[in-house]
């Protein structure tokens, strides 16, 4: 459904997660550019269906009514599907084995509310280690996050709430329950212990990782494709078609065109317009193998590029990222690949360096171990967001931890006063070149790199002290590698709100004069204005040089590091180049 929803972020002075969801500031769960990638995917796994001899349902609206109804039309023994970290998606999970298991309460006539009843499946396939290889009790993850560090012994004991709602009520059906159940443990209860620093996860991972990571899974062969689907019922709103049509993007996104409201309270209707436009704009793979591309984009990455890519660029075009990101998040590549594409990759240098007797800059197979550890940090957030379930969209943090006395921060609700500041942040005009830049970047393409993501989150939540449900919600609108868990535990990871000890503040002018090298090229790609300009230091501090450049939002003292204070005050420059 892409029709605008509650956010759970209120304005004014309503900022607590009470209050009526007509009151909510309002967002869509997934944006035009994440839809235009996924609506490729679907269409090449019908592709790949068909050439195995069978094909892909297509239904649109709600799947706890739609799911029950196909797997009654068609018999179905059991339905399966892999568990996705984020609120709603774990309710509706929750809500779909309660139906397909016919738990729960009966209706006032006594009957049956459930339309269907077999068995379930559920499992975890979005995170490098599966669920049910992560410690059990608090006092293993200790052991392996701080290894070194002495403590009283103490009897381990598996954590006594592990069991879902659903797990209990099976259990306790015994003979009574006729449906049997593989369903693998997302709730809160069995991450209890888990470390809330995200180092320490690392250190976790890396244990586990020694033992072998699970292997991957066969490709189904043909004769595993359903093939009959003459019990499907006559579906209307295709056509005709029973087995459903794919929806256009424009089809999809004239919701969010048609939205009276605007979206988070403020966003003006040329942003939205801009955005569907951008995204219906970009180059589609309707006839492309999206998995078979993303297997490519992972392979030539690792061979060629991975050891000298420069992840800290602000433009990372030049194969300084693998944008592997994208893939990951509509499910076209799983983390295990990305793993076992780097082991083979490493073993093969080994026996390289073995033969030549020598480690040259280019085969040192240390030097992917960073696409490893990304998928742990990804790991960490992904868990993170299934231990703390709504907590996880806290605007403060759950437990105040020891090492932060400065905490809780007083973050500002989207009120009259500052609603100008976040639509100035959220459509590129701050006046801050870096900002802007990755910015316009953003709502044209769908992908910013990690440094600009960074660097906008710094502005918003640090310099701004907007509420920082804001950015999330508003990348959440705008990626086209969005994955809740892993955009909104960035932002809690960023902003300070969740158990890391560290406090991050970029400051973008000096980041642009860092990480922007070469004359400050992403800069002048993306901001109109500083596109002709043939001096470093004017694209840097365009305000000290131009009279028809706008008051930044913030001070731009505020965007120096206290080295570039001193180095402009004493030389009158930042930058060590002079032109462009």
């Amino acid at each position: 459904d892409y029709s605008p929803r509650p956010t759970g972020i209120f304005s004014d002075d309503n900022i607590s997660v009470g209050g009526s969801s007509s009151q909510s500031l309002r967002s869509i769960t997934h944006g035009p550019h994440f839809t235009r990638r996924l609506l490729d995917a679907v269409a090449s796994l019908r592709r790949k269906l068909k050439s195995l001899g069978g094909d892909l349902i297509i239904r649109r609206g709600d799947p706890l009514q739609i799911i029950p109804s196909l797997a009654r039309q068609l018999q179905v023994e059991e339905v399966a599907w892999s568990e996705v970290p984020g609120y709603y998606e774990c309710d509706q999970s929750e809500r779909l084995k309660k139906s397909l298991l016919g738990l729960g309460d009966h209706n006032e006539d006594g009957g049956d509310d459930y339309p269907y009843r077999c068995n379930v499946h559920t499992t975890c396939s979005l995170t490098l280690v599966h669920p049910n290889d992560l410690p059990r009790d608090q006092i293993t993850w200790q052991r392996l996050a701080r290894p070194k560090e002495k403590r009283k012994k103490r009897k381990s004991k598996a954590n006594p709430d592990n069991a879902t709602p659903i797990e209990a009520a099976i259990n306790d059906n015994g003979n009574n329950n006729s449906y049997s159940t593989a369903i693998t443990n997302i709730s809160p209860s069995r991450f209890v212990g888990m470390p809330t620093i995200m180092g320490d996860f690392r250190r976790v991972a890396r244990t586990i990782s020694s033992a072998p990571i699970r292997e991957l899974l066969e490709e189904p062969k043909p004769q595993c494709i359903a093939r009959d689907f003459s019990g499907l019922e006559k579906n209307s709103n295709n056509n005709g078609n029973n087995m459903g049509e794919i929806p256009s993007l424009e089809e999809l996104s004239q919701p969010l065109l048609d939205s009276t409201l605007p979206l988070l309270g403020c966003l003006p209707e040329e942003l939205i317009r801009k955005l569907v436009k951008s995204a219906n704009e970009m180059p589609r793979n309707r006839d492309v193998d999206v998995e078979e591309q993303s297997m490519r984009q992972l392979g030539n990455f690792v061979q060629n590029h991975a050891a000298s890519a420069n992840r800290s660029l602000c433009d990372v075009s030049n194969n300084d990222s693998s944008k592997l990101s994208i893939p990951l998040a509509v499910g076209t590549l799983s983390p295990q690949q990305v793993f076992h594409c780097v082991k083979q990759q490493q073993k093969k240098l080994d026996e390289s360096q073995d033969e030549n007797n020598s480690t040259t800059a280019n085969n040192n197979p240390s030097d992917l171990d960073w696409l490893v550890s990304h998928m742990e940090m990804r790991d960490f957030f992904l868990f993170d967001s299934f231990r703390h379930g709504p907590s996880a969209y806290r605007l403060h943090p759950t437990n105040q931890p020891a090492h932060k006395p400065n905490l809780p921060r007083q973050w500002l609700p989207l009120s009259s006063e500052n609603r100008d500041q976040f639509s100035r942040w959220a459509c590129g005009q701050t006046n801050l070149p870096l900002v802007d830049a990755g910015m316009n970047e953003l709502l044209t393409t769908g992908y910013v790199s990690n440094r600009v993501r960074q660097n906008m989150a710094s502005v918003l939540a640090k310099d701004l002290t907007l509420d920082w449900r804001l950015g999330a919600e508003f990348y959440q609108l705008c990626l086209e590698d969005h994955c809740v868990a892993a955009n909104f535990g960035n932002w809690i990871y960023f902003s300070g709100v969740g158990g890391d000890p560290k406090s991050r503040h970029f400051r973008t002018v000096s980041q642009a004069a860092r990480y922007d090298p070469d004359n400050g090229s992403y800069v002048r790609k993306w901001v109109g204005g500083l596109r002709d300009c043939d001096d470093v230091e004017a694209v840097l501090r365009p305000w000290d040089f131009r009279e028809d450049w706008g008051v930044p939002i913030v001070s731009p003292e505020t965007q120096l590091t206290w080295q570039d204070r001193e180095k402009l005050e004493k030389t009158g420059r930042i930058s060590d180049l002079r032109t462009c």
